[in-house]
């Protein structure tokens, strides 16, 4: 018996619904190496990935975030906003949201900027598809506490049990957890240690179903398969 009635999806944004994370990376790279930093696109995902800018230039740059790090945001923000263009929606991510059955409300949680996240949904045609978008400058604590999740059940006036989460990082992951929501990661052929605690995981969101009556289907795993809330 599947434990979980849904009547939200919570998205992460980047590398959920637009594969912005190649652009975020190149941008964020190109921002350290005027300092002489170095990033790995390995540490990218480890530190930065899901997470925001503040959370991941501090593990990155550790004692030197203070003095420089305001200063590689600033520059990285430049650069990605240049490229906005870049940035396209994934296509499984399109079908899954036609597929969503009427009347599931639809919400953002992400780690990045307001003014990020809007321009890239006003160029794909998809500002109204979502009730509630929390970026950045909405909250205190990022993933992986659970404060993003938390704003947008809260937004959505719904119980966190009843709001699935969609992600692809380990911060996400361990966020929605800590909310009490079910979470499915998306891998889409990456191997990413830290999925393994979602709840299913699915190679892309074609493997990804809602019943009309709320009810997860994962293709490949039996229906209620993965962690209990």
């Amino acid at each position: 018996m599947n434990p979980f009635l849904i009547r939200a999806v919570i998205f992460d944004f980047d590398g959920v619904l637009f594969d912005s994370e190649p652009v975020r990376f190149r941008a964020g790279a190109e921002a350290l190496a005027q300092i002489g930093v170095t990033l790995a696109w390995e540490d990218f995902v480890r530190c930065w990935l899901g997470r925001t800018d503040e959370a991941g230039l501090t593990e990155i740059l550790g004692n030197r975030f203070a003095s420089e790090g305001p200063q590689v945001i600033e520059r990285r923000n430049a650069i990605y906003e240049q490229r906005l263009d870049e940035v396209q929606p994934y296509p499984d991510a399109g079908r899954f949201l036609r597929r969503i059955p009427q009347g599931t409300r639809l919400a953002i949680a992400t780690g990045s900027r307001r003014a990020e996240v809007e321009g890239i949904l006003w160029r794909a045609v998809m500002t109204q598809s979502f009730q509630a978008i929390v970026t950045a400058e909405d909250y205190t604590r990022p993933k992986p506490a659970p404060e993003p999740f938390q704003i947008a059940a809260r937004l959505l006036q719904l119980s966190p049990a009843s709001c699935l989460v969609v992600e692809d990082s380990p911060a996400g992951v361990a966020a929605s957890e800590a909310a009490g929501m079910p979470v499915v990661a998306v891998e889409r052929g990456r191997e990413v240690l830290g999925l393994e605690r979602a709840t299913w995981k699915v190679a892309t969101l074609d493997d990804l179903t809602l019943t009309p009556r709320g009810e997860v289907v994962v293709r490949g795993n039996p229906i209620g398969s993965g962690r209990q809330p």
